[in-house]
């Protein structure tokens, strides 16, 4: 990056008393926070939206040694909490385990009356000089009212970008630039160099890019004739009975350019079975599922289980590794367990190394015995994980039970995939994903394969993943997306 340039907007944000800065994908938003904080003269509050956003940040201000008494960085919704539950009578905080969607938008509420009491306006002051809010168009009106009533003591300025604003609120309204945030937080400035695709030596991907965001943000055409040979376009049949077979066979064909690194393949965002079947008919190739952590098959699964014992119990088990695996060879192992059960020595020949740990999980249904099929099961020659987050967080979930004994797999379930929010994705040479599951996240290649519910955010989420090559399969190759 260029530092002059860099310099310059991080003053700004900096020394701005109430702003915004829109950040186009790919051009240096945390770079831009992390220089901000190294030229603030005060400690600065970093709020943002996810774990996986607070580790970003966190990296990149240890990569720029900005000194960790300089910042204190946290979710929106973890500083909220945390700040509301400290001075619970005066916030009035009605539950500090929120879970739900009206118990999590209490805390909002809150941390908003508290900070309109003037009972911790020493308390703001003394700790933060100002604060920065990174990703705000994925604030609910909830949090922009926290993020408000802290600027009427901290000098604060938020970044973010309203044609990357994609997540499914679920009933809550999402922020509103136009109504408000741009008259709270007054545009200072806007991040248009498209640094991601410089460093990587593409400028022919970056102004083609350039060009679709224009397009995107005028509610045009999306017109892919005219791109640049980095990006390529398949046509997708209008049948949908033959339209897997050409979205496999496109990421067959990329498995030629494996050199070029790492691929994200963007698939339906409304339906997690068909990315999963898609993942299941690859996954000899050793393409993965990316799941999203609420990841509703997992928690079902965990359900059936919980709620099941004996025979029951091992074919929910069964049914769960099914899912993730291909070569389970799930009807006829249930079969074989069947026939044991009955006095026969059906599937002995196939299945004889794992009968005796169908038997432990029938008998005593223990996590344990759970634990030692499912791994037996996946160490079976010509068996493939596809689902590989769902499956690693059964087995982490189950060796968490048997050290610690909860209630339930279903809590057990929810403690790790609570923990894997810090951690971030660790992802393989071959991902298939949806656009909220990759939403932040960069790769070497992407294929995007178009749906009918795909807007214009998420055509601009998806088609910016990727820094050497994109491939677009379309039903045309000049098209509106949905409204």
């Amino acid at each position: 990056m260029a530092p002059e340039a860099d310099t310059d907007i991080a003053r700004l944000a900096a020394g701005v008393r109430r702003g915004s800065i829109i950040a186009a994908a790919g051009c240096g938003k945390t770079e831009q926070i992390a220089r901000a904080v190294g030229v603030s003269e005060h400690r600065r509050l970093i709020l943002t939206h996810t774990h996986a956003g607070v580790d970003a940040l966190t990296r990149r201000l240890k990569k720029l040694q900005i000194p960790s008494g300089k910042y204190r960085i946290d979710t929106i919704a973890g500083w909220c909490l945390r700040f509301a539950a400290s001075f619970p009578q005066r916030s009035g905080i009605l539950s500090t385990a929120p879970s739900s969607t009206a118990e999590w938008d209490a805390v909002y509420a809150a941390g908003a009356c508290l900070l309109d009491s003037g009972a911790v306006d020493g308390v703001i002051n003394s700790s933060y000089g100002g604060c920065f809010v990174d990703e705000y168009q994925d604030c609910t009106l909830q949090q922009h009212e926290v993020i408000r009533r802290l600027a009427n003591h901290l000098p604060t300025c938020v970044f973010g970008d309203p044609l990357q604003a994609i997540f499914d609120f679920r009933g809550q309204t999402p922020v509103s630039w136009e109504k408000d945030v741009f008259p709270n937080f007054g545009q200072a400035a806007e991040l248009t160099t498209p640094w991601r695709w410089k460093n990587a030596g593409n400028e022919d991907l970056a102004e083609w890019l350039r060009a679709v965001r224009l397009a995107l943000q005028k509610d045009e055409i999306l017109d892919l004739s005219n791109r640049p040979n980095c990006v390529t376009w398949t046509a997708l049949p209008a049948d949908p009975r033959h339209q897997q077979a050409t979205v496999v066979r496109q990421c067959l064909e990329s498995m030629r350019d494996d050199l070029l690194g790492n691929l994200i393949v963007i698939g339906d965002s409304t339906s997690e079975n068909r990315r999963s079947a898609l993942a299941q008919k690859l996954a000899q190739q050793g393409f993965v599922n990316i799941e999203a952590v609420g990841c509703k098959t997992l928690f079902a699964a965990a359900r059936a289980i919980d709620e099941s014992v004996g025979q029951a119990r091992f074919k929910m088990l069964l049914a769960f590794a099914a899912k993730c695996m291909t070569g389970a060879d799930k009807a006829e192992l249930q079969r074989a367990v069947d026939a044991r059960q009955q006095g026969r020595r059906l599937g002995q020949a196939k299945f004889g190394d794992l009968l005796q740990l169908t038997d432990a999980v029938i008998q005593d249904g223990g996590n344990a015995s759970m634990l030692a099929f499912l791994q037996a099961l996946r160490d079976r020659p010509g068996v493939r994980i596809y689902r590989r987050e769902m499956y690693f967080a059964m087995q982490s979930a189950l060796q968490t039970t048997t050290k610690t004994h909860p209630p339930s797999v279903h809590a057990s379930i929810w403690e790790v995939q609570n923990r894997s929010r810090h951690a971030g994705r660790r992802l393989g040479i071959r991902s298939i994903g949806s656009t909220l599951l990759v939403k932040g996240l960069e790769f070497d290649r992407a294929i995007v394969t178009s749906t009918d519910a795909m807007n214009g955010k998420d055509w601009y989420v998806a088609l910016t993943r990727a820094t050497k090559t994109i491939g677009i399969i379309s039903p045309s190759v000049r098209f509106t997306p949905a409204a």
